[in-house]
């Protein structure tokens, strides 16, 4: 369930690390480690996560234009 979630938060394009917290709540858990013990890295969460990647942080590695 946890991995889902973080999939489809990905897909909506929601921030998963502010959301983290909300879900340790929801499922009684007292912090966000013992929630992270329950994700399950997928194919399908991987792939979204390098999408994101790709899409927000690659051009900070880019070389800036006349370095």
């Amino acid at each position: 369930m946890v991995s889902h979630r973080m999939r489809e938060w990905y897909k909506s394009g929601i921030n998963p690390q502010s959301k983290l917290p909300y879900l340790a709540t929801y499922l009684g858990h007292k912090d966000i480690r013992s929630t992270l013990v329950y994700l399950r890295i997928m194919p399908e969460l991987l792939q979204e996560a390098s999408e994101r990647f790709r899409k927000n942080g690659a051009a900070a590695l880019r070389p800036a234009e006349g370095a």
